[in-house]
């Protein structure tokens, strides 16, 4: 893994985590709570996010090998999950798949640091599959540790922003959170095309 892979994986995680679209989750989730608690629930949650990325930068491909799945059809899979939370990014709406009616009522420990902000929120299903994704393009010890460090440079960057959250919230306003979401879905809807495309030429090798 060169500089440029180690960018491109950071900037790919940075916009699948959607950190603009977690502002309004935590304002949601914070919204009873002191600014000094606010700011203690994004720091939790930043935490909660580095450990979850770690955890499957380092046990993501060996769990994948236990349950028979094969990467091409994890590519394919990752790809769509990552298309439908581009679409959500595109249409400035909160995706399903990050977050359900049903866990937005749920109150957690750690008021709702970890469940549901950290997990699915931020580190979702297009977070972890792209991590696991990446590993398998780059083996080696020394390209997992790059693969981590990533994955501490997104927490880093969640943290911050979650700490200011209610800063940005007035800086931004609803209508400049909502331009960022529809900006960083077009990108995330072009990373996800790329990953289908290059699953299903490895399963179906006549389409090349």
């Amino acid at each position: 893994m060169n500089f440029t892979d180690f960018i491109n994986t950071f900037i790919a995680l940075l916009v699948i985590s959607n950190p603009l679209s977690a502002l309004p989750a935590v304002l949601r989730i914070t919204r009873n709570q002191s600014l000094h608690e606010k700011r203690r629930t994004g720091i939790i949650a930043a935490f909660a996010v580095g450990v979850i990325l770690l955890t499957t930068t380092w046990i993501g491909m060996p769990a994948l090998q236990v349950l028979g799945i094969k990467l091409p059809a994890f590519k394919v899979a990752g790809g769509l999950v990552l298309l439908s939370l581009a679409f959500s990014m595109l249409y400035a709406e909160e995706s399903s798949m990050k977050q359900t009616p049903e866990e937005l009522k749920e109150k957690r420990s750690l008021s709702g640091a970890v469940v549901p902000l950290a997990i699915p929120i931020i580190a979702g299903p297009g977070a972890i599959s792209t991590v696991i994704v990446s590993v398998n393009q780059h083996p080696g010890l020394l390209n997992q540790l790059f693969i981590s460090f990533s994955g501490i440079l997104v927490a880093l960057c969640m943290g911050i922003l979650l700490y200011f959250a209610s800063n940005l919230e007035k800086i931004f306003g609803q209508s400049g959170i909502n331009i960022f979401n529809r900006i960083g879905g077009l990108i995330l809807a072009a990373i996800a095309i790329q990953e289908i495309a290059n699953g299903c030429l490895v399963l179906f090798p006549g389409l090349s």
